[in-house]
């Protein structure tokens, strides 16, 4: 239980954005992240994309993108992950759903002598070990769900061109590219001299602290009351 909520999401979600792997309710209003599937009635369904015709299962639908939204938002990022060491020497992971942008990128960066770690969805145990993650997804032109665990944890974040960024500044807090060779450029820019991004880090912290999943969910849990969802 969450800030008031019962929040439900898979394990490898459940370290990134708080919540519980367990299929049973603990009580509150339950808040499913993903499209982890539950048997006990959603008030909230908190997806990773752009919502389908199939995806009215909770009352209130939140997502990064889309139509018929209750709230627009990416997911919180988990209490833990702002314990996390820094690590400027670990792997770049290169994730995200966009499988031709992914493909493009893992090429060039191995024409180019640039080591990526291909992982098909992104976990605290494998941020825990990078020091930089290329999210190949722009859902509907959107911050990726998951771009906040990736800030909170002190790693610098790769996403494409942006045109919704709530509230992150490309150069600032996080680092947007305009194709395959681009990204694998910052990459060598950042193999080469770490430091130099160090301030990208600290921003990207800081504006990581909204995100804090105690503080998004005791809002939400506030909200939702407010509303009388129950």
């Amino acid at each position: 239980m969450t800030g008031g909520l019962t929040v439900i999401a898979g394990p490898g979600d459940a370290g990134l954005a708080g919540g519980s792997p367990a299929a049973a309710a603990a009580g509150g209003p339950v808040v499913v992240l993903g499209d982890m599937a539950v048997t006990n009635p959603a008030a909230v369904r908190w997806l990773d994309r752009p919502p389908g015709s199939g995806d009215a299962s909770g009352r209130l639908v939140i997502a990064p993108a889309g139509d018929g939204l209750w709230r627009t938002a990416p997911w919180p990022a988990a209490d833990e992950l702002f314990e996390l060491g820094d690590d400027t020497s670990g792997a770049v992971l290169l994730t995200g759903g966009e499988d031709g942008l992914r493909a493009a990128i893992a090429q060039a960066a191995s024409a180019r002598g640039v080591d990526v770690e291909p992982v098909e969805r992104l976990t605290r145990e494998a941020l825990a070990g990078a020091a930089a993650v290329v999210i190949a997804d722009s859902p509907a032109g959107t911050l990726p769900a998951r771009a906040f665990a990736v800030l909170a944890a002190r790693r610098i974040l790769l996403v494409p061109r942006i045109e919704r960024t709530f509230g992150l500044e490309d150069g600032l807090d996080h680092l947007e590219f305009s194709g395959p060779d681009d990204a694998v450029t910052i990459l060598e820019a950042h193999a080469r001299n770490p430091d130099a991004f160090a301030r990208v880090l600290t921003w990207g912290r800081l504006k990581a602290e909204a995100q804090r999943a105690s503080v998004v969910y005791a809002r939400l849990a506030a909200d939702l009351g407010s509303d009388g969802v129950a």
